[in-house]
């Protein structure tokens, strides 16, 4: 096989032969076209040669560069983390839609849900289901795509989410509360998704690395079930930015509690995900910015 891929011509002599036979360029125009290669490869060879370090940063090709810039010594530019609150009335706005009764024939669990939802807007109180709607639905008034897929997402592992409510005499037809908030919002993508851990989340994974404003959540049914895409996690996400210098915005949801459901479901497992941080004894933050920390952790774990 070697010997016959050597007696074939080369690649650029048979198009080169193919273009002049077909009378689209002439020998001037290929010799011109080789000598302008030429000088820019030559010239990239000369530059090199005066580089006396490299640093991965400088192969980051990625729309997160302008997250983590350097000077002009590759030193991380360290910003001010920009104030993440919302203002009352647009908290108000998605409370109201939120709670609010829906276009279509609901069940009759979910109108008790909804009264519910009202009564603690109106209080000014929030469960994990309402807390959870105004941060996403803030996100979306900003312009902020905001994508969760997992299995039984729309309804929530604990029946506690319902963010996709079903017609109960018109089969197949939906209503999303977070996707009414305004007509300048920004889309809400959610769906359930099988029980393939390591290609969902291994898709959401890839999405999040060439979307940075977007939020990109993938939830496991219970937290267990994130046993299924361990090789994502393991290779391409704990370790992304050092081993692979990716960044990502991912948010991986791993509800567990002690419901009465099997050992297994009750936990997250936790000590793995603390297990793989790149925590170090002799570091110490006293005094050092947020942004210097976001920028040299893996990821932050919360419970």
């Amino acid at each position: 096989m070697y010997k016959r891929i050597r007696e074939l011509p080369n690649v650029l002599n048979k198009y080169s032969a193919q273009l002049l036979a077909e009378g689209a360029v002439s020998q001037a125009d290929i010799d011109e076209e080789i000598a302008s290669f030429d000088k820019i490869m030559n010239d990239a060879y000369k530059k090199s040669t005066a580089i006396t370090k490299m640093k991965l940063t400088d192969w980051l090709d990625s729309p997160w560069d302008h997250f983590f810039e350097c000077d002009a010594n590759k030193v991380p530019i360290l910003r001010e983390t920009p104030p993440t609150g919302a203002s009352d009335s647009v908290l108000k706005i998605i409370a109201e839609t939120f709670s609010a009764d829906p276009p279509i024939k609901v069940h009759p669990g979910i109108k008790r849900i909804l009264k519910g939802r009202k009564k603690m807007a109106e209080a000014r109180e929030a469960d994990w289901a309402l807390g959870e709607a105004l941060a996403f639905g803030s996100l979306l008034m900003e312009g902020y795509h905001v994508r969760l897929s997992g299995q039984d997402v729309e309804r929530g592992t604990f029946s506690h989410r319902h963010h996709v409510l079903h017609d109960q005499d018109i089969d197949g037809k939906v209503y999303n509360p977070l996707q009414n908030l305004s007509s300048s919002q920004q889309k809400y993508s959610v769906s359930n998704s099988s029980l393939s851990e390591f290609g969902v989340l291994g898709f959401e994974l890839g999405f999040s690395q060439h979307n940075p404003n977007s939020l990109v959540c993938w939830e496991a049914q219970f937290g267990d079930f994130f046993n299924t895409a361990q090789p994502i996690i393991d290779q391409f996400i704990s370790s992304g930015q050092d081993k692979w210098y990716r960044q990502s915005n991912l948010v991986m949801l791993l509800p567990h509690g002690m419901e009465g459901m099997g050992p297994e479901h009750s936990s997250a497992r936790m000590e793995r995900f603390l297990q793989m941080c790149n925590d170090d004894e002799d570091s110490k933050y006293e005094g050092v910015s947020s942004d210097q920390q976001l920028w040299d952790c893996n990821w932050q774990i919360m419970n």
